[in-house]
Parts: C-alpha cells; structure tokens; sequence
C-alpha cells in the first residue's frame, strides 16, 4: 500500500490519508485514514480496505465529509459524516454513532442495497 495526504482540517490538526492498492489491474482503491496531527493517534481507519474515497471535503476545523465506494461494487457512493471532536460519525443521515461503529454501518447500507 502507498499513503498519500488527501486532506488537511482547516486548524491543521486532523489530516486524512489514503492508503492506495491495486486491487485489479489497473483499478485501485484509495482506503481513507483520519489521524489527529497533534497527539498521532488514528481518529479513523476503516477494517474494510475495500471501501474507496472519492472525495473529502471540511465542513469546519473538525468536521469531515467523504463520499465512499465499496470496490468492487463500485456503487452507490455513501456519504460518511465524521465528527472528530466528538468522535462519531454517521452514514448517509443516519444518527451519529461512535467511531468504532463506522464499519458496521457501511457494512448495513451496503447490505441494503
């Protein structure tokens, strides 16, 4: 796996990285990790390497947005809120839960579909 940063939160504390296999030829998927720059301690980091960030966007200093996709299922795109002071998040509206819980929840949605 190569990591590379993706996104840092506005106040520089939480950096979100992408951890990139090849996964098929030529099809790679970039697993999102969420890491508190101040205390280096992992805030987020999903059990499921399948799971691809399209994009992440800051909503404030310690709210992340990422759209994610199951490889290879490869749609829908899930919406997963994180709110790092806090540390919960939710997916696609649903009530916010505890961190540890994210990979539950994408597990249910992706399950529903």
């Amino acid at each position: 796996m190569t990591r590379e940063e993706r996104s840092v939160s506005p106040d520089g504390r939480y950096v979100l990285y992408a951890d990139s296999f090849e996964a098929r030829a030529f099809q790679w998927v970039d697993t999102p990790e969420l890491l508190d720059a101040t205390t280096g301690s992992t805030v987020l980091k999903l059990t499921d390497d399948c799971w691809h960030l399209d994009s992440a966007s800051w909503r404030s200093r310690s709210v992340l947005e990422m759209r994610l996709r199951h490889f290879p299922d490869g749609v829908p795109c899930y919406s997963v809120l994180v709110d790092c002071g806090q540390l919960t998040a939710s997916v696609d509206g649903v009530e916010a839960r505890p961190l540890d819980q994210v990979d539950g929840l994408l597990r249910d949605a992706l399950a529903a579909q």
